[in-house]
């Protein structure tokens, strides 16, 4: 028989992850911000080299944020440390940063450079994108380009790995995630609701490299520079 410690234990509730996997289409419906990457060129690849930087509507991009180590592993970008606070961009050296490429004749997406750098058609893709959100967020999801189908013998599929942190550099959570063949829906939420996601890195290992597109975040409405809560208007 069991004694009633090991039944209080097995009826407590497992400890909830810091950061949950949530439909990316449940999201739209809540969170206002989306940036697409259409302010850019359309070029096909490899695309429209994106040295330094980069700023957008409510969120910025860069290939890490101050503080990270990245490491080549097979021609991939790997985060071997966590960022130093306050949170803060870092770009990759020239060649070596972001580009934006015109993707399946779909849409324009972001991709990470890795070395060799641009034009290399092995470097896109398969290189580090962070994202440093101007105000805190609970929640967050952005589509994936992915290698369209398994290549012969790859036995799997590519996977990508998304750290979440807060604004002072502590990692939130990092989670590994299985990649759709195609293009593939993510969305993420943090437990409870906090809104303490300051940025993102996301790294792959995924035979093609991936590409980014429709990064959502926000609950409250942006006009302008001025940002008002859900409840106020602003004055005329």
């Amino acid at each position: 028989m069991r004694s009633l410690l090991a039944l209080l234990i097995l009826a407590l509730p497992a400890a909830a992850e810091p950061v949950l996997r949530v439909p990316y289409g449940e999201l739209e419906g809540r969170l206002v911000a989306r940036i697409d990457f259409e302010d850019y060129p359309r070029h096909l690849s490899p695309g429209t080299k994106l040295d330094g930087i980069q700023p957008a509507k409510g969120a910025a991009f860069a290939e890490r944020f101050a503080g990270q180590a990245l490491l080549s592993a097979e021609g991939f970008d790997v985060v071997v440390s966590d960022p130093a606070g306050p949170l803060r961009l870092a770009a990759g050296a020239p060649g070596e940063n972001l580009s934006v490429s015109f993707i399946y004749m779909l849409s324009n997406q972001l991709e990470g450079l890795a070395a060799p750098g641009y034009p290399a058609r092995e470097a896109s893709g398969e290189g580090a994108v962070s994202v440093l959100f101007e105000r805190d967020q609970f929640a967050l999801g952005f589509r994936v380009a992915a290698e369209p189908e398994p290549r012969e013998g790859a036995g799997q599929p590519g996977r990508m790995t998304v750290a979440f942190y807060r604004r002072d550099g502590m990692r939130i959570a990092e989670m590994e995630i299985a990649l759709a063949w195609g293009r593939g829906d993510y969305g993420f939420i943090r437990a409870g609701e906090v809104d303490d996601i300051a940025g993102i890195t996301i790294t792959n290992r995924d035979p093609a490299g991936i590409a980014i597109d429709d990064l959502i975040f926000d609950t409250d409405l942006a006009i302008g520079q001025a940002i008002f809560p859900p409840h106020e208007k602003p004055r005329g």
